[in-house]
């Protein structure tokens, strides 16, 4: 029989160790809380420049020709088997990637001008969630857009092999699969910006439309929205505006935001370019800069044919911004060490990935279990596992 100190002492101990398990189920948990997102340009394989400048339909020819013997050469595949062991080991549960295209060839009979029977060659979306799968990755596509999209066009690979190619560019998100308990995404939107880059060539004016895509989160019980997109190279002011259609658009919302793009708006070295400017002027924290101050954090380029063997990475343009009750605790630059290259040593990509380590917060009516949520408190709607 216990003695009653004895049993004064265990009594004591269970009203202890209860309160510590009702504390800790009243109050969030903060190691649950933490996050990994992912933004990552996979490249295209060119960057259009010389098509773009072709003054002439003999140069037009040419440069679609080198365009596609380029693309060949950076051996898309075996890129997006890399890119996949990059974001499997980052364990980034939501992943922006942009330029994930789809190369078509054909023959081309220069007597009657028409292009003929087109062939797939690469698919870069195709190849990456394959080898997400294959690498032991579980990721569903849960938003994509379309950017630009060119019909079957003759061109030329010197001396005199005509032939015709087809391009299709994709940007998506990628959620994880495998902890629906914890992470729920609802509402996936997307959309083509209205300002877009349309150079004249030899053939006319060519568009090129970039676009967003946006889901709705519910992480640990946190609802957020996560935004990617793709901005403009080629022309600051149509990125300026495109900037502006985001923050007016996907990211105009009471919920938390956290947007992960190559935005092509160079944050690092110094000057900074107008369209990073406004994000930061508008309220948005870059989670590279607030938890690595003094650091560049270069995430572009390295040469067309991704073949050099030192980095040669000199701007930051891959960003991941937050704006609300979104704490980011950690970034890491991926892609950039010599074990991240193909078994050709080519790269994954011209890019670096970018990853950030968020805490989400509760709303301020949360802190208090007794409380009331506000109306202005913004949620969003029901959220089903996927």
């Amino acid at each position: 029989m216990l003695s009653r100190p004895r049993l004064f002492l265990i009594g004591l101990s269970c009203i202890f160790l209860f309160g510590q398990v009702a504390q800790a189920q009243m109050l969030p948990h903060h190691a649950d809380r933490d996050l990994r997102v992912m933004t990552y340009n996979a490249y295209q394989g060119t960057d259009l420049v010389e098509v773009a400048k072709a003054s002439t339909t003999q140069e037009f020819l040419v440069a679609v020709g080198d365009t596609i013997a380029q693309v060949r050469k950076t051996k898309p595949p075996q890129r997006m088997r890399a890119l996949a062991r990059e974001i499997v080991a980052s364990g980034a549960a939501l992943v922006s990637v942009q330029e994930l295209n789809e190369w078509s060839t054909g023959t081309f009979d220069p007597s009657t001008a028409t292009c003929g029977a087109m062939t797939t060659e690469f698919d870069m979306l195709r190849d990456l969630r394959n080898a997400l799968l294959a690498t032991g990755g579980h990721y569903v596509v849960a938003s994509q857009a379309t950017e630009y999209a060119f019909p079957p066009t003759p061109g030329l690979i010197s001396p005199s092999q005509f032939l015709c190619v087809g391009l299709t560019n994709h940007v998506a998100i990628f959620v994880r699969t495998d902890r629906p308990s914890r992470l729920q995404w609802s509402n996936p939107q997307s959309a083509q910006y209205k300002s877009m880059y349309a150079p004249s060539t030899a053939i006319g004016a060519v568009p090129f439309p970039r676009a967003w895509m946006s889901i709705d989160v519910r992480f640990e019980g946190r609802a957020f929205r996560f935004i990617g997109t793709h901005l403009e190279s080629s022309d600051g002011n149509v990125r300026e505006r495109q900037g502006s259609e985001l923050r007016d658009g996907p990211a105009k919302t009471q919920l938390p935001v956290i947007v992960a793009m190559d935005s092509n708006a160079q944050a690092a070295p110094a000057p900074i370019d107008p369209t990073y400017a406004d994000f930061q002027r508008t309220g948005f924290l870059d989670a590279w800069a607030v938890t690595h101050p003094s650091l560049p954090g270069f995430t572009c380029c390295q040469n067309q044919l991704v073949n050099n063997h030192a980095s040669e990475l000199f701007q930051r343009i891959d960003l991941i911004l937050t704006r609300g009750a979104v704490d980011v605790k950690d970034a890491d630059i991926v892609g950039v060490s010599q074990d991240s290259k193909t078994p050709d040593g080519l790269w994954p990509s011209d890019h670096a990935g970018v990853t950030a380590r968020v805490d989400l917060q509760y709303p301020a009516w949360m802190n208090n279990p007794f409380g009331h949520r506000k109306d202005s408190d913004n949620f969003a709607p029901p959220f089903v596992v996927h």
